[in-house]
This record gives structure tokens, sequence and C-alpha cells, in this order.
């Protein structure tokens, strides 16, 4: 009996021990998981802190004046620095190839700058415990960085990823709650970049209507020009003959005064064919009817049309000879009426006396050049642009005396361009101008010599 008591007393011991062993162990599991939760809400709290600053920020950028496309690289460091990861880039989906994405914006290093995934997620991550996948494989190829974190906007098509190089830099690895941060900046980088487009456009569309602003005055102070000049000799001379007119005059002089009448009528359609030439090619292509010409005959003809005016103004016009004859898939109406546009440019403010140079060659691409080259006062450099703008005329008193709205080299250019072509212009004060009707290689062919 004597045993027993301290044997009993010995279990009652090993009994409490037990107890407070299970209740320490309690007590540490739950100090566990309250500072789990502490850790948890602090890592929201960060988060939440972090996407609050990259939208203050970025909408600070957005402010400033930078473009569209500057405004990714500085977002970019905004991210990285608020994030704290060893990289980051921004990607572009193509929109030709399905899942292929283009790195548009990197900090640090880029291993691949384009890489092809199958079905891009919306989100992603990486810690030492992921299963690699090949999906793993190419999103951390971006950067060459283990540890990444991935966010895609469908709608749109861009992407953002962040790396590290290792779990141990960070206060802690990637999880399922960064999804806000990474989608969070994501959302902000697409909204003020669609925001800076936006204001390119704006700004492209304000440019424009001042443009046209400009072009309408242009046109109305031209046009009123060249419309009272005309008018006030067709009705000059129709009232010096009309009946009980109290002007004297002889047969000849009616005779003359009829002729400046229909020059006048002339001049009055021939500006109104050029506005309505014009209109139409604002509107939409011309219909073409494209059909095989011998070059040297179209060439002809042109010359042919113009040699009334190249003979009033005391100008030689001469067809240089042709190496090897072509035919071009052209439409005869259209394709004259840039040749003749061109021509009586040339013709118009080319001194007398001089000679206006037209030739066809074929280039070395397949394609064929026509060219109009006059000796006349030539235009500087940068009024080149200028001249194949509507309603722009680079030289008011020489514009005056040759006369016209300005609306030959448009209507030229929009014709060639109708065909496939292009018009450009060579000229330099004093020496003349060439300007050269470019046709691609489809519409030339060899023309056997006759």
């Amino acid at each position: 009996m004597a045993t027993s008591a301290p044997l009993a007393s010995l279990g009652q011991v090993e009994r409490e021990l037990a107890y407070y062993r299970r209740e320490c162990n309690d007590l540490g599991a739950r100090l566990l998981r309250l500072q789990e939760e502490q850790s948890q809400a602090f890592r929201e709290a960060r988060r939440s802190r972090t996407v609050a600053k990259l939208i203050r920020e970025a909408y600070r950028l957005a402010d400033m004046h930078m473009t569209a496309e500057e405004i990714g690289a500085a977002l970019l460091e905004v991210v990285v620095e608020n994030a704290l990861c060893d990289g980051a880039a921004l990607l572009q989906q193509d929109a030709v190839e399905a899942g292929c994405f283009h790195v548009v914006h990197a900090i640090g290093q880029v291993a691949a700058p384009t890489v092809r995934l199958t079905m891009p997620p919306g989100f992603f991550f990486t810690t030492a415990r992921s299963v690699l996948e090949p999906q793993a494989y190419a999103l951390t190829s971006i950067l060459g960085l283990p540890y990444i974190l991935w966010a895609h906007d469908r709608s749109t098509g861009h992407a953002l990823i962040l790396g590290n190089r290792s779990e141990s830099n960070v206060s802690r690895p990637y999880e399922p709650g960064d999804q806000e941060l990474i989608e969070g900046a994501l959302s902000v980088y697409i909204d003020v970049l669609l925001r800076k487009q936006a204001e390119t456009e704006l700004r492209a569309a304000k440019a424009t209507a001042e443009r046209a602003s400009e072009a309408r005055a242009r046109f109305l102070a031209t046009l009123t020009h060249e419309l009272r000049t005309p008018l006030t000799a067709i009705i000059g001379f129709s009232e010096m003959m009309l009946p009980g007119s109290h002007y004297q005059l002889t047969q000849g002089d009616v005779g003359r005064y009829a002729g400046h009448i229909q020059d006048g009528g002339r001049h009055l359609l021939a500006l109104i064919d050029g506005i309505l030439d014009y209109s139409s090619l604002e509107q939409a292509l011309p219909r073409l009817s494209p059909q095989w010409l011998p070059a040297e005959a179209v060439l002809a003809e042109t010359v042919s049309l113009v040699a009334g005016l190249a003979q009033t103004r005391e100008v030689a016009v001469e067809i240089l000879p042709t190496e090897q004859p072509v035919a071009v898939f052209v439409d005869p109406l259209r394709f004259r009426q840039v040749l003749q546009n061109l021509l009586g440019n040339a013709v118009k403010f080319a001194p007398a006396g001089s000679l206006v140079e037209v030739a066809v060659a074929r280039e070395a691409c397949g394609g064929a050049v026509f060219s109009v080259r006059d000796h006349g006062i030539g235009m500087q450099l940068e009024d080149i642009p200028r001249a194949l703008e509507p309603f722009q005329q680079l030289d008011s008193g020489l514009a005056r005396k040759a006369g016209g709205v300005g609306l030959g080299l448009p209507i030229a250019k929009g014709l060639v361009e109708a065909h496939g072509g292009s018009l450009s212009l060579e000229s330099a004060p004093g020496e003349g101008t060439t300007a050269r009707v470019m046709l691609p290689a489809e519409r030339v062919r060899e023309q056997a010599r006759r």
C-alpha cells in the first residue's frame, strides 16, 4: 500500500504534464495562426498600398507630356520600384499570329523578346513548390527568372510579368493573393495607355481640322480671285457688245472680244472641272478602266494636248527617246489626265524659250517611270510637300500670273495612287523641277518595237 501512493502521484504528474503540453501546443498553434493572419493582413495591406501608389503615380504620369509609347517604360519603373522585383516586362499580343507575345518595354535583362503561348493564362505565378509545366517554362523564359508573376488582359492583348531570381530576396514567395497586385498594375497601364492614345488622336484630329480650315480659307481666297478675273472680262466685253452700247465697235473688235469671252468661259470650266475632280478623289477612289497602252503613244497624245499652251508661252516640249519600249496597264483617260496636269504645270512655269522634257524608262525592279522636267524657277526643298497639298500656291505673284487654284498636282497624285503608283517631285531654286510618276511592275510589260 505504501508503494502504490508514489505511483499514483507519479501518474498524476504525468497527466498534468500531458495536459500542459497539449495546452502549450494549442497555444503555440494559435500563436502561429495569429502570426499568419497578421502576416496575411500585412501582405494584403501592403498590396493595397502598392496598388494605390501605382494608381497615383500612373495618373501623375498621365498628366505629363508623354506619348503613348513613352508611358509604358515610365510606368514599368514605378511597378518595379513598388513591387520590389528583379525584372519586369510589358508585352503585347500579336494581332496576326495567335498566341505570340512581343516585349514592348522591359526593366532588367530580357531573355526572350518573343514568346508563344498556346493558351495564355489570365493569371499565373511560380514558387519553389510549383509543379513545372510547359506553360511555366514558356513564361519564365521571358525574363530568364524562375519566380514570376504574370497577368494577361484578353480584351486588349496586353500582358505584364514580374520576376525574381530567388524567393530569398523578397519577404515571401508569390501567392494567389498577388493577383490583385499584378492585375491592378496591368489595368492601370492599359487605362493610362488608352487615355494617351485618345489624347494623341484628339491632337491629330485637331491638327487635321485646323489644316482643313486653313485649306478652306485658302481655297475661298484663291477661288474668289480666279472667278473674279474671267467673270469681269466676260461681263465687261459682253456689255460692250450689247445692242445699244455707246461703244463704237468694229467687226474686228467684236470678234476679238468674243474670243476673250470664250477664253474666260473655258477658264471657268477648267476651274470647275478641277474642283469636281478633286472632290471625287476625296470621296472615293476613282473607278478605273485600265487597258494595255504603249507608253510612247500615251506621251505623244499628252504632248499634243498641251501643244497650244506651249506654243502660246513659247516653250518647246521634247519627248526623249526610249531604250526599251514598254506598255502600261492604265486607265487611258485618267492617266493622260495625270501627265497632262504635270506637263501643263511645267509649261506654265517654264520661262519663254526654254525646253520641257518628257520621257518614260523601265526600272530595274520591273516598273516604269514617267518623267516631266522643266527648267523654270524651281522650288525650295521644304516647299515640295506643300506643292502636293490642295489649294497651295507657293509664290503668290507667279501663281496669279499663271492662274489656277492649286489642284493640278493633288489630282495627279490621287490618280497615280489609284493606279498603285506614286508621284514624287525633285526641284531646286533656279534649276527647274522634275516630276516622276512611278508605276509598279505588275502594270508594266515590254512592248515590241514597231
